[in-house]
């Protein structure tokens, strides 16, 4: 029998592989497009240092007020759902270690595709009540770390450069990371290529920017992600603070090694 010129057998396997060629080809255009209408969500990690040195105390009066206002508003601002976390350390002379809390949202919106209004609405509004719960938890949790109280030799110490390599490996696992530091920024250490701003604090703007200068220069290599970091500095000190107690070099110092690290957004003092 012939059919279109072809045999019966001949056209049925050229049907079956039009059939299977036309699958196919759906099949990957559906993939490519599934792959592209579900980009990877970036979470944001937020990572809160709290200075636990000798010469900051926050459990009480102006410091405790302000860093309390910003603990809340910060949860507010970035905890938006399933994947955001919280990091807090402490700072003091073993900061690296001194890894206190960490929390990560698992609230998450219903999908509500197909869902008339009235179901839709109710998803929504059970997605913010679990958020709000969650942000209220969060919250406690990490404002009782403001009163802890550092009994041992340690405070005796601040090393903030060890806050670095934290912040970099979190950028590396691709959270969207933004540090806020709770501290005077008087780092204090003792040791070869470290700085004492205690007993050496720098001068004047220069002197600052030259020792940012250097020291970046031993640190860049080391820590290859930091640049797209987001820097909240948070000082303990009142508006009337005298410059003798809060340094505006010391500022100018971290505000300069941050720059010559590579980071690419604003260091905000808020």
């Amino acid at each position: 029998m012939k059919f279109l010129g072809f045999s019966t057998k001949n056209n049925w396997l050229n049907y079956c592989l039009v059939f299977w060629s036309s699958s196919l080809l759906c099949a990957c255009s559906g993939q490519e497009q599934k792959q592209e209408g579900t980009q990877p969500q970036t979470h944001t990690c937020s990572m809160i240092f709290i200075d636990k040195s000798v010469s900051v105390n926050v459990d009480k009066g102006f410091a405790n007020e302000k860093y309390t206002k910003i603990i809340n508003e910060l949860i507010e601002k970035n905890i938006n759902g399933k994947g955001d976390k919280l990091a807090v350390y402490f700072i003091h002379e073993n900061t690296a270690k001194a890894k206190v809390a960490e929390v990560m949202s698992r609230s998450e919106l219903e999908v509500s595709e197909g869902a008339n209004t009235t179901d839709s609405e109710a998803l929504k509004t059970a997605f913010a009540l679990d958020l709000s719960k969650e942000r209220s938890i969060f919250k406690q949790l990490i404002i009782r770390q403001l009163s802890a109280q550092n009994a041992s030799s340690s405070k005796n110490n601040t090393d903030i450069q060890a806050t670095l390599p934290l912040i970099d490996k979190e950028v590396a696992k691709g959270y969207n990371v933004k540090v806020y530091y709770l501290s005077d920024m008087v780092e204090s250490m003792k040791g070869e290529h470290r700085r004492d701003f205690h007993t050496n604090p720098p001068a004047d703007d220069a002197a600052a920017v030259g020792w940012a200068r250097e020291d970046a220069s031993k640190l860049k290599a080391l820590l290859p992600n930091i640049s797209s970091v987001q820097i909240f500095i948070a000082k303990p000190f009142e508006p009337t603070a005298s410059t003798r107690k809060n340094n505006p070099a010391v500022s100018a110092y971290w505000q300069r090694l941050f720059e010559e690290l590579g980071v690419t957004t604003e260091i905000e003092e808020i």
